[in-house]
């Protein structure tokens, strides 16, 4: 897969920040335990410790919904996206319209190709929850993937009104505008993101997608120029280029990610 695709799709699954649908895995086992252990190993990015970490508290407590988010998250974490999808539809099956279960469940189906799935699933959670702006980054995320990108700029902006600043909201306006052929609009908003404290070379690499959608490819190259090798950047560089005049043949890239 080029570097665009994969970057660009964790970047979008990661980027929901803040709301208050409310959270999995408090308050159930004892520091030590092996759901507090791999809440850490997650937190730190560590899944395959974490996954058979979740897998022990499981074991131990077959009833606890906590331990099933967490495999989910965990083996999503891994790429192990029909095991994480089980784990979750289990979880949801246990506590029904939780919006918190809801998203991490459509993060999973967003990641597994199955942004329709996703969709609906986060349709309900905002019901429940309008204002969560987890909720309202993942619904985005899901349209974009639809390639409607019109109707997900919409809720990127529903969500910005609620916090003008959110960095996760910004980062996927940005790259929305520039899969549905607005590339000019997201570089805008991206090349100022990129100075950001928050920003990765995931944010970088984005930016360098929207230079090439815009034909830009020196620029792109630049862009790239402090988080990959000249080969890989080339590589990238051709792949924007193919993007680029699916775009202009006007075929939807959004599900390619």
């Amino acid at each position: 897969m080029p570097w665009f695709a994969a970057c660009a799709a964790a970047l979008l699954l990661a980027g929901c920040a803040g709301g208050g649908g409310g959270s999995i895995g408090q308050g159930e086992g004892a520091p030590g335990s092996p759901l507090r252990l791999a809440d850490r190993a997650a937190a730190a990015g560590d899944y395959r410790t974490a996954a058979t970490l979740y897998r022990q508290a499981f074991e131990a407590n077959p009833k606890s919904v906590d331990a099933l988010v967490g495999l989910g998250r965990s083996y999503a974490g891994v790429g192990q996206y029909a095991r994480a999808e089980q784990a979750l539809l289990e979880a949801s099956a246990r506590k029904p319209r939780d919006v918190a279960v809801l998203v991490e469940l459509a993060r999973v189906q967003i990641g597994a190709g199955k942004p329709q799935a996703a969709l609906a699933n986060l349709e309900v959670a905002r019901q429940r929850a309008p204002r969560d702006l987890e909720v309202i980054t993942a619904q985005g995320i899901a349209l974009d993937r639809l390639s409607r990108h019109p109707e997900a700029q919409a809720v990127y902006r529903e969500g910005l009104a609620l916090d003008p600043t959110n960095f996760a909201l910004l980062s996927n306006l940005g790259l929305s505008y520039g899969l549905g052929g607005a590339p000019t609009e997201g570089i805008a908003i991206l090349r100022e993101l990129v100075r950001d404290s928050e920003a990765t070379a995931k944010t970088r690499g984005n930016l360098a997608l929207l230079y090439g959608l815009a034909g830009r490819d020196r620029e792109a190259a630049a862009t790239l120029a402090g988080d990959l090798p000249p080969a890989q950047i080339q590589q990238n560089v051709a792949y924007y280029r193919e993007l680029r005049a699916l775009l202009l043949a006007g075929k939807p890239i959004g599900g390619l990610q």
